[in-house]
This record gives structure tokens, C-alpha cells and sequence, in this order.
């Protein structure tokens, strides 16, 4: 009779049948996940399963809660992963340790405050207070009183964040991924120091600290002991988009009973900007020498089609733990490739499909449109808005909401209404030493006393002179230019500055800018050119159907924002060759990679319809008409694993 590692019978001393519940490879985990355990768990493979099972598992063998930790990506799924181990159980599982990496870090700091250097009753700031702290530091050393613009907050902490969570010193991590400030390294790192030294006076921590000294802590020995004996078992989900950080942290925390179950999928490791470090999902095996492997490959979401396409397209990466995805859903029509004459063509046939899937009986809410880059979703917009089709961008604004194209449209409108005093003070404060305080006396001076120019100039201080001369100077320019596409690219070129000391992308956001230019391109006047752009920001999509419901509502989405996610059918658009991969990519084959674990996180995503698009032309102000070619993902799959058509 076949026994456990604890002598319980597994057909009869246990209540929950485990056999029964399961397939045979998630059973295999649950029963024999002992020592330190990879489960490598494939798109749509029950993984969630996995862990509410082996948790299930390990308490009804006798296991204490509260010597178990349960670590996901949120609380959120860590509550409902606990709900349902509780009802298999009928038991409570408060006493367990779970949640996110900073929800258990700032439990364990309240214990050991006095350890780390401050009182246990510290405060946790959020990221929006982090933010304004910075800023104080900024202004106190004094350099946004410089005549460039300096490295804005959101960005500043950017560079910290990440310098933390991927354990690389703050230098490095300027000069490898955001060059475009370089030349502000020194400031930075005062200000980051003067930062440090504010939380400290004020007793706070941010979210970076609720790792930083929990790992602290963990390099005394004692603690460290303590710890890793009271945890017996560590369950970690979402192990692909951990970083240095947090590795560091679980190697210690195991190193007693050495019981660490990870539960991932390299192939859909994709977020490397927010410092997830694939090397550790695929360095487990030799980091935990005698470590086993258990791999998930039975996939419950998609037709074997899109399972066979998948696979190929993962198998091109090198870098990767080999797997292949069996569905035991029914066969389906072949995923399709669709080539059209451009994006207007391709925005046009992603609509019309849309519809007769909608008319065919499929919600739109099982409709999901995916893109590489935010900017290449621009037409679509344009042409759901047309058709009067509901849509959201999930994770993100509108096009037209976002900060930057409200930026460059402040400009605009000032030009049509003087008067504007919101676009005014938007447009104003984009300029070095200029901030809310001072855009109000500039309007005040300007508009309601009827000042000019020179009055101001000797009456708002020097910080702010430069800045408004600067602003005053690219009204000049574009008050004799009647055309918008022209203006916008002055405006374009002017607004580059601020956006790469602003923002974490700003070449993607300098696309999105070009695209508002070649939409501008249409029109002959910049009055009607906004009314246009009003039209699409009043947009709400709401005559589809006679009583349309709230939640039915198509999706747009990046790949990034789409993981974890599943539609009935997706529709992935832009793939030609410098959208997808990011040119960016090209130089270096981690990169690529990690771009080609995109492509198959968007395919992994449909259930039973899939639609791969690429314009064969697209206009771009720098090269004007450009020939596109399939993105080279493409050309690496058989062509019998899709259908090809062409539209129109």
C-alpha cells in the first residue's frame, strides 16, 4: 500500500481525493514536492490549482499553518488561494503566512523594528508620497533651480527602485538603462542619499524597504536561523517574475528545511523593466543542487491549434526549460495571419471581424485586441469610435488621456482660446523653474492686468525667467503657422527635452506624439483638428446594442498588461518588423528573447481565435513612407501552422 513521507495512507487516511481532483502531473506535485521543488507551469495549466492543493496537502497531513508561507504577487490572490485550500479543508488557515513579498516583510519588520534601526510603530509610505518626498529633496539641494531640466521625481525613483530590487548599484543602473540622464548621475545619488536619510529622521519606510531590511535582518545569523526553521514550507508563485531582490530573501529564508516549491513559467518571464530577473527560474536547478522538476504541460485554455503555434514559437528560444503544451480542448480552425495595406486597413479589418464575431453570438468582453507598444493601438481607437464599439484600454488611459498628448495639446488650444487658463498653466509648467505657484501670477499678469512680456520678466523671480522666455519664444513660432501637423512638430521637437527627463519611455512616448502629428495631418486648420480630437475624448460607446451592458466592453490591451489573462478570441496587431520585437531588442539576444516570450504570452491568451496582423506600409515622420515586412517572429513559423489572408 503506497505511503506518504509520513506514513499516512494516500487512498484512505486523508479526506480530500487528491487522485480525483487532479490530473496525474499536478497530482505528482502535491503528493511529491518535497526538498526544493521547480514546478514549471505552462500557459493555462492549473497552476493556481497546484498550490491550493499542495497547500491543502500539507495541512491535512499535519502540517502547522503558521510554519507555511504563501508568497503571490498580490494579496488578492493570495485571500482567494486561501479561501479555497479553507473549503477543501473546512478549516481556517488564518494562522498561515501569506500574501506578497511587502505584506509578510512588513509583518516580520514590526517584530524586529529595533533590529533594523527604527521604532516598530514606522508608517509605510506609498508610492505617490515617495514621489513627494523626493521632490522636497530635490528642492532643498536646489536643482530645479538649474537651467536644464533636472530628472523629475517619478523618474528619480524609477532608477532607485530598480537599483534596489535588481541589487545593482544606482551608477550602473543610470548608465545601462536610463542613459538618456547620465549626465545627472552625481545629483541623483545625493538626492537618493538625502531621501534615505528623511525616512530615517521621519520613521518611515517605502515599499523597497520592506524588502531591503527584511533581506538585512536576514544577514544576522540568528535571525536568519529562526526564520528558516519556523518556515518548513515556502510556496512562491509567479517565480518568473521575481527579482535579485526577493531571491535573495527565499534562499535564506529555505536554507534550514530546504522545503521551497516554486511555481512559474520562464516562457512567459516578460517583465525585465520592472527588474524580474528570469536567470532566477532558470538558475533554480543549480543554486538548489539536488532541486526537483515537475513540469505542467496540460493545457486546459486553448485548441491544439494555438497550442502547436505556441510551442513553436517558444522553441526558439534558447535560453529556456523545453516544454510542450498538449490541449484537451477540440480541435479548431488554424490561428490567421493577416496582411493589410496599412494601418488604416488593419484597424478597418479588426472591426469589421470584431463585429461579425460579436453578431455570431461571442461578447465582446471574450474579444481582446493586443499590441507591443501603446502606439500602434492609435488607428484602431480611431476606427472603434467610428463604429460606435465600447472599448477600454486596460491598465492604462485612452490614447487622448494620456499626460503627454494632454501636454502637447495644451499648446493648441491656447492658440484657439487665450482664455484657456488650464491649458495655459499646463503648458507653462513644462518649462524649468516654472511651477504651479508661479504659471498663476504669470496668468494673473498676463491675461487679467494685461501685462507683457517684460513687466513679468522683472516681476517673477530668476528661477522662472529662462522658463517663461522659452515659452513665450514657441508661441512665436507657432502663431504664424496655420497648419496643425507643422505645429506639431515644432511642438514635438520643443517638448523632447522634458519628456526624457520626465519619463521612464520616452521614446515610446515621443511615437505616440507622431502619430497625433500624422493624424493632424488631415486637417487644414487647428480649430477643427481639436474638435475631432474632442470627439474622441467625449467617446463612450454607448448605442452597440439597444441595452448595452457595463460589463460587455471589447479590450485593448499591451502584451505586458495582458498576462494571466484569457479571451475567446485575440487579436494581435502590429506585427511587422520594427514594431515587434522593439528595435531595441535586436542587439542583444537576451532581449530578443525576452520579446519572443511576448509573442507567445499573447498568443497563450486565446481560446479559440486567433488573428496576427501586420500592415505592409506605415507612415513615419522620420523615414515618410515606409514598406513593412512581417516581424521576424513570423518568418520562424512553419507556414502550416497558420492560415494566410490578405485584406482588403
Amino acid at each position: 500500500m503506497k505511503t506518504d513521507f509520513k506514513g499516512y495512507n494516500l487512498t484512505s487516511d486523508l479526506q480530500i481525493d487528491y487522485r480525483k481532483n487532479l490530473n496525474p502531473q499536478q497530482y505528482k506535485v502535491v503528493t511529491q514536492a518535497e526538498g526544493p521543488c521547480l514546478v514549471l507551469a505552462g500557459a493555462g495549466s492549473g497552476k493556481t490549482r497546484v498550490l491550493v492543493y499542495r497547500l491543502a496537502y500539507l495541512v491535512e497531513k499535519g502540517t502547522l499553518p503558521e510554519n507555511v508561507m504563501l508568497v503571490t504577487f498580490t494579496n488578492k490572490a493570495a485571500r482567494e488561494m486561501i479561501s479555497r485550500a479553507e473549503a477543501l479543508l473546512k478549516r481556517s488557515l488564518s494562522k498561515l503566512w501569506m500574501g506578497t513579498f511587502h505584506h509578510i516583510g512588513a509583518t516580520i519588520l514590526r517584530r524586529e523594528a529595533h533590529r533594523a534601526g527604527f521604532s516598530p510603530n514606522f508608517t509605510i509610505i506609498d508610492r505617490e508620497d515617495s514621489k513627494d518626498l523626493i521632490q522636497d529633496c530635490i528642492e532643498e539641494l536646489g536643482f530645479q533651480k538649474q537651467r536644464k531640466l533636472f530628472p523629475k521625481k517619478d523618474l528619480i525613483l524609477n532608477v532607485y527602485s530598480t537599483s534596489l530590487n535588481s541589487q545593482r548599484d544606482l551608477e550602473k543602473v543610470i548608465i545601462d538603462k536610463y542613459s538618456h540622464i547620465e549626465e545627472y548621475a552625481s545629483q541623483i545619488k545625493r538626492v537618493i542619499s538625502k531621501y534615505i536619510q528623511k525616512k530615517k529622521e521621519a520613521n518611515i519606510l517605502d515599499f523597497e524597504d520592506l524588502l531591503v531590511y527584511w533581506l538585512k535582518l536576514l544577514e544576522n545569523e540568528n535571525l536568519a536561523r529562526r526564520y528558516s526553521q519556523l518556515f518548513q514550507y515556502i510556496l512562491v508563485d509567479e517565480y518568473q517574475d521575481t527579482n535579485r531582490l526577493q531571491f535573495e530573501i527565499l534562499k535564506k529564508l529555505a536554507s534550514t528545511h530546504r522545503n521551497i516549491l516554486v511555481v512559474g513559467d520562464d516562457a512567459q518571464s516578460i517583465y525585465s523593466f520592472r527588474s524580474a530577473e528570469i536567470r532566477n527560474i532558470l538558475d533554480f536547478p543549480s543554486v538548489f543542487k539536488d532541486a526537483k522538476i515537475f513540469k505542467l504541460q496540460i493545457n486546459y485554455r486553448s485548441t491544439p491549434q494555438i497550442l502547436k503555434l505556441a510551442n513553436n514559437i517558444i522553441n526558439n528560444n534558447k535560453n529556456q526549460f523545453p516544454k510542450n503544451l498538449k490541449a484537451i480542448n477540440k480541435s479548431g480552425e488554424l490561428p490567421h495571419l493577416v496582411t493589410t495595406k496599412d494601418v488604416y486597413q488593419q484597424a478597418e479589418f479588426t472591426a469589421k471581424k470584431i463585429l461579425e464575431f460579436y453578431h455570431q453570438g461571442i461578447p465582446l468582453k471574450e474579444i481582446a485586441i493586443l499590441f507591443r507598444s501603446r502606439y500602434l493601438a492609435l488607428e484602431l481607437e480611431m476606427e472603434l469610435i467610428k463604429r460606435n464599439l465600447p472599448y477600454i484600454v486596460r491598465g492604462g488611459l485612452r490614447f487622448f488621456e494620456q499626460a503627454h498628448i494632454k501636454d502637447i495639446l495644451s499648446y493648441l488650444k491656447i492658440l484657439i482660446n487665450p482664455y484657456d487658463e488650464l491649458s495655459f498653466k499646463r503648458a507653462l509648467c513644462l518649462y524649468p523653474g516654472v511651477g504651479r505657484s508661479y504659471a498663476q501670477k504669470i496668468w494673473k499678469f498676463l491675461v487679467k492686468e494685461k501685462k507683457d512680456k517684460e513687466f513679468i520678466l522683472k516681476n517673477i523671480p530668476k528661477t522662472a525667467r529662462q522658463g517663461f522666455k522659452d515659452f513665450f519664444k514657441i508661441f512665436s513660432k507657432i502663431k504664424k503657422e496655420p497648419s496643425p501637423q507643422k505645429i506639431l512638430r515644432l511642438l514635438t521637437e520643443e517638448y523632447k527635452n522634458y519628456c526624457y527627463s520626465s519619463f521612464e519611455n520616452p521614446e515610446d512616448r515621443l511615437l505616440d506624439l507622431e502619430e497625433l502629428t500624422k493624424i493632424a495631418q488631415k486637417f487644414s486648420d487647428i480649430k477643427n483638428f481639436l474638435e475631432e480630437v474632442a470627439s474622441y475624448e467625449e467617446f463612450k460607446g454607448e448605442t452597440l446594442v439597444s441595452n448595452p451592458q457595463e460589463e460587455d466592453i471589447l479590450i485593448l490591451s499591451t502584451i505586458h498588461q495582458a498576462k494571466g489573462l484569457e479571451w475567446c478570441v485575440v487579436f494581435l496587431i502590429g506585427c511587422n518588423e520594427y514594431d515587434f520585437p522593439h528595435p531595441k531588442a535586436l542587439d542583444s539576444q537576451e532581449r530578443l528573447e525576452e520579446e519572443r516570450r511576448l509573442f507567445y504570452v499573447a498568443v497563450t491568451r486565446a481560446k479559440k481565435y486567433v488573428y496576427i496582423t501586420y500592415p505592409e506600409s506605415r507612415y513615419t515622420f522620420r523615414n515618410g513612407l515606409v514598406i513593412c515586412r512581417p516581424s521576424l517572429f513570423i518568418y520562424e513559423i512553419p507556414k502550416n501552422l497558420y492560415q494566410e489572408e490578405s485584406y482588403p
